[in-house]
């Protein structure tokens, strides 16, 4: 059934110079679900599954357990919501159920105390258990990952069960709170799942409120799923690298290009949240003309529809010429998105070392640092300077970094 979504491109130059050598081009691709999918609610299958040891005393525990009531309160009856608590053991207060018991729900919540130290793969085992105890048709399968410290002495075994989650289709989304959780571990688990995020900061408890309803409504905004897009290369054209640039930055690796194709798996589309890539292509030489460098093609599935397999294709050309004026001139979005993903690249570059080392001697160049907040700024400057950097700041510059493409505003410099 066409219609559900959009694939769109832009390409970085609509004119390439001729020349006697390769050349490199960008190419912005995006896939969004249309108008036509704006009522579209599957049903949601929640497992919350909450640190509550003894760091979490305060205002901490407090913010959360009114973000997982408010979160509670928001869901449909037809939803299925269950609460995992853990310190160095894990409880299961809310067992897998219809949402439909809500003051039942919410006093249960609010008996949680904080107590004990923190094994988090207990809690995550749990979790993954409630969340396949029904067979939901249809239902968006997702455990909210909560902690605000380092899991002791079972990173491993949470990473295998990130990868036990990504195979039975369950996307895992870690959130952490304070400055003390290591998010080098739950960047991975998230990553590893199905959700394929790394983990939300929640800087100040204040914020769990809002950090909760985003995850609320981007599990409601669900509209497809199991969505792939592959870029399929004519001779002559060969990939550099693929990063994707929305909802956040990453880079995708080498592990998605081969000699003539991209694949790239994209997961659940979002009604109102495009994902986006930007693609690194090198070109052969070519004459004056009008040339294709590539295709592009979304797969996807449309669940409350019965339908699998679905696809949409989109051509890519560019025109090779030998007039200087039309081979200068830039697509400033698709030059925008390149700008910040560099910046992320390189700021990520001065954040592993920092966290290696103590220091880091990749230096930053004003071309990269015009993109960042004054906040960012001033934290790479203490550490360029050989100053040290508190962990709430290197959480908060790895956090803003990945989400520079999110507003585009200041497209020309």
């Amino acid at each position: 059934m066409p219609g559900e979504v959009t694939l769109a491109h832009q390409v970085g130059k609509e004119f390439m110079p001729v020349t006697g050598g390769s050349q490199l081009a960008y190419v912005l691709l995006e896939a969004k679900p249309t108008e036509m999918m704006a009522q579209v609610r599957m049903p949601l299958n929640f497992a919350l599954v909450l640190d509550h040891s003894g760091s979490m005393k305060g205002a901490k525990l407090k913010n959360v357990k009114e973000a997982v009531k408010m979160l509670i309160n928001r869901l449909e009856p037809t939803d299925y919501v269950s609460v995992v608590i853990f310190d160095d053991t894990a409880q299961v207060i809310i067992p897998s159920m219809p949402a439909n018991d809500k003051p039942g729900m919410t006093a249960a919540i609010d008996q949680i105390r904080d107590a004990g130290g923190t094994t988090m793969s207990l809690g995550m085992i749990q979790g993954l258990n409630e969340l396949r105890r029904w067979n939901i048709p249809n239902a968006i399968n997702r455990m909210i990952l909560l902690t605000d410290g380092v899991t002791y002495g079972d990173a491993q075994r949470c990473r295998q069960l990130a990868s036990d989650a990504a195979a039975v289709g369950i996307g895992i989304y870690p959130l952490g709170i304070g400055s003390d959780w290591d998010e080098d571990l739950l960047d991975v688990v998230g990553q590893t799942s199905a959700s394929g995020q790394p983990a939300e900061f929640i800087r100040d408890p204040s914020d769990a409120l809002n950090v909760f309803q985003q995850q609320m409504q981007s599990a409601v905004n669900v509209a497809l799923r199991n969505a792939n897009l592959i870029l399929r290369l004519p001779v002559g054209v060969s990939p550099k690298k693929a990063v994707l640039v929305l909802p956040f930055i990453k880079d995708l690796g080498q592990g998605v290009l081969s000699d003539r194709q991209i694949f790239i798996p994209l997961g659940d589309l979002e009604k109102d949240k495009p994902q986006s890539v930007l693609v690194e292509l090198m070109l052969d030489p070519r004459p004056e003309g009008l040339f294709r460098i590539g295709q592009a093609e979304l797969t996807y599935d449309v669940p409350i529809a019965g339908l699998v397999g679905e696809s949409v294709r989109e051509d890519i050309k560019v025109n090779f010429t030998t007039d200087a004026a039309k081979a200068a001139a830039v697509n400033p979005v698709v030059m925008n998105f390149a700008e910040k993903a560099n910046a992320h690249r390189l700021v990520t570059r001065v954040l592993d070392e920092y966290k290696r080392t103590g220091k880091a001697t990749t230096r930053l160049t004003p071309n990269v640092t015009r993109v960042l907040d004054e906040e960012t700024q001033a934290a790479l400057e203490q550490i360029n300077q050989g100053q040290q950097i508190s962990q709430d700041q290197v959480k908060s510059i790895g956090n803003k970094t990945r989400k520079l493409t999110q507003r585009l505003d200041d497209i020309l410099p």
